[in-house]
Formats: structure tokens, C-alpha cells, sequence
């Protein structure tokens, strides 16, 4: 499965029912070295996004209980 990380983020944020700072969310999954890109693009209009797939070692190794997203604060 390929999405961007904005996709990966509004994900997130409905399961966990917060908004996410957009530059920390995407600083936190960069630390964690969850994901590979996958050299495409999404299509559409604007600037294309970097589509991105998890990495196989991590659906094996562990699983993202332990993620702890940055939330915004009001």
C-alpha cells in the first residue's frame, strides 16, 4: 500500500481523534524509520507528493503500538 504522509497523518488523526502538528508528525515518523519511499508521485493538482510504503523489516519487527504521534495544543 502507497500513500504520503499527509494521507499516513489525517489517518492518524481520525483514529486518534486530535489534530497533529503537521512539521512534528513528519519529524516523529522520519526518527522512527518507518517508512521507504517509493519513488512515485501522487497525481493531482499542486506539487506532487512522495508516495511512501512501510518498510517490510518494521511489519515484522515490531508493530506501532509505541508510536506516540506530537499533538497540537490548543
Amino acid at each position: 500500500e502507497r500513500f504520503s504522509l499527509l494521507d499516513l497523518q489525517r489517518c492518524i488523526e481520525a483514529i486518534g481523534g486530535q489534530p497533529l502538528h503537521k512539521q512534528n508528525f513528519r519529524r516523529l515518523i522520519e526518527s522512527q524509520n518507518l517508512l521507504e519511499e517509493t519513488g512515485d508521485f501522487a497525481n493531482g493538482p499542486g506539487r506532487p507528493a512522495k508516495l511512501f510504503r512501510f518498510r517490510s523489516a518494521i511489519r515484522d519487527e515490531r508493530a506501532m503500538t509505541g508510536s506516540r504521534p506530537p499533538l497540537s495544543r490548543p
